[in-house]
């Protein structure tokens, strides 16, 4: 049985997926090639251990835009090869850190007694300029100005190694 949305559903952009596109391998969450619905997407992390939450989460925690904190590859800071991407002196544009810079100064944060980190802003593939990470584009690509999968995937591990949390924000809707 279908139902009809009437003149509203002419408002309404046809749920679809965007084309795989084998130039985001490395930040792309869909792993399903084939899809053509969002439905279909799908993605793995294999040989992963999963963390469980804890069941109290009254523990300090440190917040920072990832953009704003330390850059450890600069190979990244201008990705999408735009002009005026990066400027270090601006409070607008992106300054460059990374997933990277995190992993490097752990052990400083963990030093401080922080056990959870939330980084705010969106991890997503975000507008090539804004710094603040709220504006995010399409929910199943990194932002590569962050970093790749795997050093996604390495930072996590580093995190829950020292027993710490991550919690990412997710703004759907700045």
């Amino acid at each position: 049985m279908t139902r009809s949305l009437g003149w509203f559903g002419l408002l309404l952009p046809p749920l679809s997926a965007l084309k795989f596109d084998t130039r985001y391998t490395d930040f792309n969450l869909n792993q399903n090639e084939t899809a053509s619905d969002p439905l279909d997407y799908w993605g793995t992390w294999s040989d992963h251990t999963y963390h469980t939450s804890p069941k109290n989460w009254r523990f300090p925690f440190y917040s920072l835009l990832l953009d704003r904190f330390v850059n450890e590859d600069a190979s990244n800071d201008d990705a999408n090869g735009t002009v005026y991407e990066t400027d270090v002196t601006s409070t607008n544009m992106r300054s460059g850190e990374d997933i990277g810079g995190l992993v490097d100064s752990l052990d400083y944060v963990h030093g401080m007694g922080i056990r959870g980190i939330y980084i705010a802003g969106s991890i997503f593939i975000n507008l090539p300029w804004t710094a603040d990470s709220f504006s995010p584009l399409d929910l199943t690509l990194l932002d590569p100005h962050f970093g790749r999968i795997s050093e996604w995937r390495r930072a996590i591990e580093e995190i829950h190694r020292r027993g710490m949390y991550i919690v990412l924000d997710n703004t759907f809707n700045t």
